[in-house]
């Protein structure tokens, strides 16, 4: 019996709320999930675990429950945002002692954990259907503090290497963002508006979707 819709899962921090774009847009998934529709001619069933402030260790603890357990399980999608609130958290450190040891805590833990939670949707997926999972590297917010942008590639660059085609890809929106952030970020200044997730979501679906389709 043919499928009826595609099970999309999103898991994240405020990227994956939609922090910042217009009320009647949900960050980049619901222009995500419209190309996505568009691409499959099939409806889209979308569940989506994420909170503000969230960082990689607190998604990584999600998947203790069993909703969120079961619903990757059953993702034919999946995508993630994770690792700004780390390095929000290291640099809020940083101001008060001055220790860039901080940093690298936040890296090490980062890594540790991005790579847990890739292992962890990999054994809930070990007998299931094709499946993909995006992953969106992180833009830098502050490019006028010193130095910023060197934490924030070197956290890419771990989170790059989690990259597993065509299975697990990574969009890259550091670059995208790079130089038109005064375009791109809400009045926060901290998350995208409404034309920054449009361009994740483009971005997103420039990836493609195999094996899932060719």
């Amino acid at each position: 019996m043919e499928k009826r819709h595609i099970n999309y899962c999103g898991l994240g921090d405020s990227l994956t709320v939609g922090v910042g774009s217009n009320i009647f847009e949900k960050g980049f998934i619901g222009k995500y999930l419209f190309l996505t529709r568009k691409a499959f001619n099939q409806p889209i069933a979308p569940a989506v675990f994420a909170r503000v402030g969230a960082t990689t260790g607190d998604i990584l603890k999600s998947f203790e429950h069993p909703l969120v357990c079961k619903t990757i399980k059953e993702a034919e999608i999946i995508t993630i945002t994770a690792g700004g609130n780390d390095l929000i958290d290291a640099a809020e450190q940083f101001l008060q002692n001055k220790k860039e040891e901080d940093f690298f805590i936040a890296l090490e833990n980062g890594k540790k954990n991005l790579s847990n939670i890739i292992q962890q949707i990999m054994t809930f997926k070990r007998e299931a259907e094709p499946y993909i999972i995006r992953m969106i590297n992180l833009y830098n917010p502050f490019p006028e503090l010193k130095g910023s942008d060197k934490w924030v590639e070197a956290f890419n660059h771990d989170i790059e290497i989690l990259a597993n085609p065509p299975v697990i890809k990574v969009t890259d929106i550091h670059d995208l963002f790079l130089g038109k952030e005064k375009e791109l970020l809400a009045n926060d200044h901290v998350h995208p508006n409404t034309k920054g997730y449009h361009l994740i979501a483009d971005s997103l679906h420039q990836l493609g979707y195999e094996p899932l389709i060719s």
